[in-house]
């Protein structure tokens, strides 16, 4: 997700790659048990899930204008207790009748739930059907009428519950299936492939869609709206993938000769160095959302502004198509992880930047990153950040270019060849499921042959960044001190590899604790000679330069 509008090589190895074997089946043993308690599993999220849905069948009709919608909604869940079911809806909406296993039920209020019983048993399955209507206040942007009447899913963080009847968090993923009926001149989009579409006598159209791959309910959406569709030339370079996009008429020379101009060839990089794309088809759709760009799955949004404003950048579409695989495919099992989206989006993007680009083009966009972090007071606070209950303030520096840095600093760590093997298996154990930062940890330590939980500690628990003073030893011209002067609240860093650069002279020296001496094979006249970090692989601050 892009929450406003837009705006190559290899790294230095820090661990050896001999190991002894008996060593590394230990240390990964331990490191593989990482538990409840540790700060990278952590669940601070307050919502407590009921049952496992396995499938939403979404029936919607869209008025003509107003924002009034009816809606039916039928849930197969998998029961995990005796707890009745309970489903995130609007207290707005009026509930016309419910049902479990086709049979009518009572049901039950309770705030913005609908609480309905059932008489099964853990590990069977039920179920339910719940029928409403009511004014949509949030969640499902309708604009206009007639000709410039556009409806649009806006469903982030938790605003599905605002108009679809469902288990509104990220950790409970489901197949889904749409019904839509919408007025007769608007082109209907939603998740997945298009089945057929039935004309009706009121001159209406009932559109349906269906995907049969899990998706979390935040990425469940449908858009209506007059667009037009211009097919793109299809991604295969791995598997094939149909691509399109779809925008208001006057908005389609824009689009198809701008930002989307490469779009199959950014799935395809991203089919190479991650997995084939996890899903059938891919569309790329103008919207209204609040969002500059939002990750729908198999059908992403982009807010109409970019497009009028010319703002929209190929860069948004890299962000926003990288999150098919980070965010849509492996979704973080908790809001306060959501680094693992963002940050891999915001990474992803920049990759693609540093394979059309080179590495000076990598090394521009983590230097734009690392100045946004310095001059934003979000620094001083972690990225997983347990005390963050404002969801939306979780859109931020730190889940976003932090977050890339964190990715950054750990290629930078393992090297290409162990970084992007890691990024690859992490991806496969998951797909299509939830993780959490301690589960990407314990991939990335067996891709690199070592614990590298401290890392991961490091930089996703403490604040800040380190802010390092190079000066001149005393006693002997050839030494430099460097002392990390960052505020103590943020705590002290590690930095097992960081680079120092004399002229031709380059070291590797490892940083921990409050002072390093470094002795150079030259003299030093002037600490600003010596540069720190060249290559840019770490998110640091030197001060007096």
């Amino acid at each position: 997700m892009i929450h406003g509008l837009p705006q190559g090589g290899t790294g230095p190895r820090g661990i050896s790659s001999r190991r002894a074997i008996v060593v590394l089946v230990a240390g990964l043993a331990a490191m593989g048990r990482l538990t409840a308690q540790s700060p990278l599993s952590v669940h601070p999220d307050t919502l407590c899930l009921h049952h496992d849905a396995l499938h939403y069948d979404i029936s919607i009709v869209l008025p003509d204008s107003g924002k009034m919608l009816n809606a039916v909604v039928t849930v197969q869940w998998r029961v995990t207790s005796r707890e009745p079911v309970v489903l995130d809806l609007d207290s707005t909406f009026t509930v016309q009748g419910a049902e479990v296993d086709g049979i009518s039920t009572a049901w039950r209020r309770a705030g913005g739930r609908v609480v309905i019983e059932h008489q099964k048993q853990p590990d069977q399955e039920v179920t339910t059907r719940l029928q409403y209507q009511g004014l949509v206040g949030d969640g499902l942007v309708m604009r206009g009428s007639g000709a410039s009447r556009t409806i649009f899913g806006d469903n982030w963080p938790d605003r599905a519950q605002h108009w679809l009847a469902s288990q509104d968090h990220p950790s409970d993923k489901a197949t889904v299936t749409w019904h839509i009926e919408a007025p007769g001149g608007l082109e209907v989009v939603a998740n997945g492939e298009r089945k057929r579409i039935d004309t009706l006598p009121n001159g209406h159209r009932r559109w349906h869609f269906a995907l049969d791959i899990p998706i979390p309910v935040y990425t469940m959406v449908l858009g209506a709206a007059r667009m037009a569709i211009t097919p793109l030339a299809s991604a295969c370079a791995v598997r094939c993938v149909a691509l399109s996009v779809l925008t208001y008429p006057e908005d389609s020379a824009f689009a198809v000769n701008g930002p989307f101009r490469r779009a199959g060839e950014i799935v395809d990089f991203f089919s190479r160095i991650f997995a084939p794309f996890p899903y059938p088809l891919l569309r790329h759709v103008q919207t209204s959302t609040i969002f500059g760009g939002m990750e729908n799955s198999t059908v992403i949004f982009y807010d109409e502004r970019g497009y009028r404003t010319h703002q929209m950048t190929e860069g948004v579409v890299a962000h926003e198509t990288a999150h098919q695989w980070f965010g849509d495919a492996v979704t973080e099992g908790d809001w306060h992880h959501l680094w693992l989206s963002e940050g891999f989006a915001t990474y992803g993007a920049a990759l693609w930047e540093e394979d059309v680009g080179g590495t000076q083009a990598l090394r521009a966009r983590m230097e734009e990153a690392k100045n946004a972090i310095f001059h934003d007071e979000v620094r001083n606070r972690p990225i997983i950040d347990p005390s963050a209950q404002n969801l939306m303030r979780l859109l931020n520096r730190n889940n976003y270019e932090k977050g890339s840095w964190v990715l950054h600093s750990l290629r930078g760590i393992m090297g290409d060849s162990a970084f992007f093997r890691g990024l690859r298996e992490y991806y496969h154990r998951y797909e299509h499921r939830n993780a959490l930062s301690s589960d990407f940890a314990a991939i990335m330590s067996e891709s690199a042959g070592e614990d590298l939980t401290w890392y991961f500690r490091q930089a996703l628990t403490q604040p800040g960044y380190p802010v390092l003073r190079v000066s001149k030893a005393s006693d002997d011209h050839q030494k430099i001190v460097i002392d990390q002067v960052q505020s103590s609240t943020w705590g002290f860093f590690r930095i097992p590899n960081l680079e120092l650069r004399v002229g031709n002279e380059t070291i590797r020296v490892r940083i921990e604790g409050a002072s390093t001496t470094v002795r150079m094979k030259r003299s030093i006249d002037n600490p600003a000679d010596v540069k720190v970090d060249p290559n840019g692989w770490w998110l640091v601050d030197v001060t007096g330069r």
